[in-house]
């Protein structure tokens, strides 16, 4: 690997940390600056979590730590392309128009959905889904809502 595949490696890995480091820090600085903190303990240990993990990767990347090659593949970036974009729905449309537990139900199946390798044609294979998704959602509930005690987002649904 030349010297500038090199640098062009350590460049791709640092932009992502970064934009986590970021978001970290944002997330942070929102959850610990309210006047009543216990509604958002969860973001405060995912801020911090993010913020640790994010500047352990960011040393790493800019040491050259990392053994990667120079870039991600086109076939792989179009197989991650539609999640992607679940993920973008899901934050900007879904959650906040139909709810948290609304859009992350729908959000879960499509992604589910999208990868599953299992014929989209049979009954059993949904019922699979559905009842997947159903099982995810009580995982969800039970740790947000009853475990966490976290505010959720409302929306036209739950």
């Amino acid at each position: 690997m030349s010297q500038q595949d090199q640098v062009a490696g350590r460049f791709q890995q640092c932009l992502p940390v970064l934009a986590t480091l970021a978001l970290g820090l944002w997330i942070a600085y929102e959850s610990f600056t309210v006047e009543d903190p216990q509604p958002y303990l969860f973001p405060q240990l995912i801020s911090v979590a993010m913020i640790g993990l994010s500047a352990a990767a960011l040393f790493r990347a800019i040491r050259g730590a990392n053994r990667t090659g120079v870039g991600i593949p086109l076939d792989l970036l179009l197989r991650i392309a539609p999640g992607i974009a679940v993920m973008l729905a899901y934050v900007l449309v879904l959650a906040p128009q139909l709810g948290f537990y609304t859009g992350s139900a729908i959000g879960f199946i499509t992604l589910y959905s999208l990868y599953d390798p299992n014929p989209h044609l049979s009954v059993r294979t949904w019922f699979t889904r559905i009842t997947i998704t159903a099982g995810f959602m009580l995982v969800i509930y039970l740790v947000f809502a009853l475990a966490l005690q976290v505010q959720t987002p409302r929306g036209l649904f739950l």
